[in-house]
């Protein structure tokens, strides 16, 4: 056993390498699992970003950077070949892989050896666990590899400036960790993690890391500047695109706060639950305490306020969606790192071991579901209705649920795929009763829950889906409308998959 140890601590390469082999294998089992709501939802946004217009990215609106959707436009591209669900896993461990390494090496420039494995482990651990949907191509996962790459280049930035011989190139890495922390805003537009813990690392780390500062802000103006273009030239307008990412956050926060608080708070509940489960609150008592330890080090501080500015993004979201949790991530890895350092190994190796045996138990429990390819109650909607639908046929779920398109193989007229951009936009929905009304209305009509969710039904809303709209299936619970004007070969009109694999196909 010792001998093990001593070979993980030893910072080697092949050490590195059977990290990054855990991480895969932690991941294998769930290529097949069904698409979650936001991977369909944007793998379709994705897909119709190219072929149609008058929205931010095609006909389509959410509140997310170009970025993120550059990543699913990849994975849609891939999925010709690969099938959605291979295509999505493939691209969400290629991004873990990123996080892991640039953590291993972060943590080298922290603790040494000791200090690679330990972040490198955690970020293994945390971006892996079905707990927090690891495995899946969640909207926070190349966020979270990004600015981990970001803190491991400011990171060598600040070693190399340290040394006359090196000096030079300090400038061009901290440029690189700019581009870096960029690209993290870019694919989710709260994650300015990377910005904060270089801001601070150089800000109190002395002039010589002083100099590194506009080295950051040159590197992260060239992704910035080429969305702005895109957004000037081919998008929206650098206003629409600014209020997409910020200003509707704001809304969205007021609508959170007015509408009914039991789902968020139920939510909170479970986040803090899983917190504590997925040792990621252990992690983050030992951050603190390594960082009391340390506090007269400029890393320590800037982990620090990395770890404090990930939680207030969080909270000042008021979701609390437990994938969420991601934005701890890289934080912990460091404070793993930073823990070794300030003498804290025992504890650390403790945590670390707690950490990886909570997402193994994850994602042991899980397999068996994942591996039969066990439709949700979502994707077994958009099954029924792919057996029965046509090329060219659309289709508007209420609400939210935007997966359910992908798989049924329907685009989307309406604007707001997602439920909270169409409470905050479209709160009366006058555009969407007026799509229904209008005689190139959708194909198929979805009840996800309930059409009086949140209050949000109108009479107008129901006069148009009575008037042009009749049931034609009740799919796990789900009902399913057709047009009256258009005929299909329909499939059984009750109808819901086992608990682990179809035992009746759709036809």
């Amino acid at each position: 056993m010792r001998r093990v140890v001593r070979w993980l601590e030893s910072g080697s390469r092949s050490v590195l390498l059977a990290v990054l082999a855990v991480t895969t294998l932690l991941r294998l089992p769930f290529l097949w699992a069904p698409l979650s709501s936001d991977e369909g939802g944007f793998l379709l946004v994705a897909d119709q970003w190219g072929t149609t217009g008058g929205e931010l990215y095609g006909n389509q609106w959410v509140d997310r950077p170009p970025g993120l959707l550059v990543v699913f436009r990849l994975a849609d591209a891939a999925s010709g070949v690969l099938g959605d669900r291979v295509a999505l896993r493939l691209v969400a461990l290629a991004l873990a892989l990123v996080a892991v390494a640039a953590a291993w090496y972060a943590g080298r420039a922290i603790a040494g050896a000791r200090g690679a494995v330990a972040a490198a482990a955690v970020m293994a651990a945390l971006t892996s666990t079905p707990v927090f949907s690891g495995p899946r191509l969640t909207t926070a996962l190349p966020a979270v590899a990004f600015v981990t790459l970001s803190v491991a280049l400011a990171l060598a930035a600040t070693t190399l400036v340290a040394r006359p011989a090196t000096r030079r190139r300090a400038g061009a890495v901290a440029a690189a960790a700019g581009v870096a922390a960029a690209c993290g805003v870019l694919m989710k537009q709260n994650y300015v993690d990377g910005f904060v813990f270089a801001g601070v690392l150089w800000l109190i780390g002395g002039r010589r890391a002083w100099r590194l500062i506009g080295g950051l802000l040159l590197g992260a103006a060239v992704p910035i500047l080429l969305a702005a273009v895109w957004a000037a030239s081919e998008g929206p307008g650098i206003g629409a695109l600014w209020d997409a990412l910020y200003g509707f956050r704001e809304r969205a926060v007021g609508v959170i706060i007015e509408s009914s608080t039991v789902a968020p708070e139920r939510r909170m509940r479970t986040f803090g639950l899983t917190l504590l489960v997925t040792g990621a609150a252990l992690l983050a008592a030992l951050t603190v305490r390594a960082v009391w330890r340390r506090r007269r080090s400029p890393v320590a501080l800037a982990t620090a306020a990395a770890l404090a500015y990930s939680v207030i993004g969080i909270a000042g979201g008021g979701s609390w969606w437990r994938h969420y949790a991601l934005q701890l991530a890289m934080p912990l890895a460091l404070g793993a790192a930073l823990a070794v350092r300030a003498g804290l190994l025992r504890v650390t190796r403790v945590a670390v071991v707690l950490a990886l045996a909570s997402t193994l138990v994850g994602v042991l429990w899980q397999t068996p579901v994942a591996i039969t390819e066990r439709p949700s109650s979502g994707t077994a909607v958009g099954e029924w209705i792919a057996a029965s639908a046509e090329p060219g046929d659309t289709g508007f779920v209420a609400y939210g649920s935007p997966q359910v398109l992908r798989v049924a193989g329907l685009s989307a007229p309406y604007p707001y795929s997602w439920s909270l951009p169409l409470r905050v936009r479209d709160p009366d929905l006058e555009l969407l009763t007026a799509l229904l009304d209008a005689p190139d209305r959708p194909v198929w009509l979805v009840e996800m829950g309930s059409f009086t969710w949140w209050g949000i039904e109108t009479e107008e809303f129901v006069a148009a889906v009575a008037e042009h709209y009749h049931q034609v299936a009740d799919v796990c619970g789900h009902r399913v409308f057709l047009r009256n004007d258009v005929r299909r070969e329909l499939g059984p009109s009750s109808w819901c998959p086992d608990l682990y694999g179809r035992t009746t196909s759709p036809s």
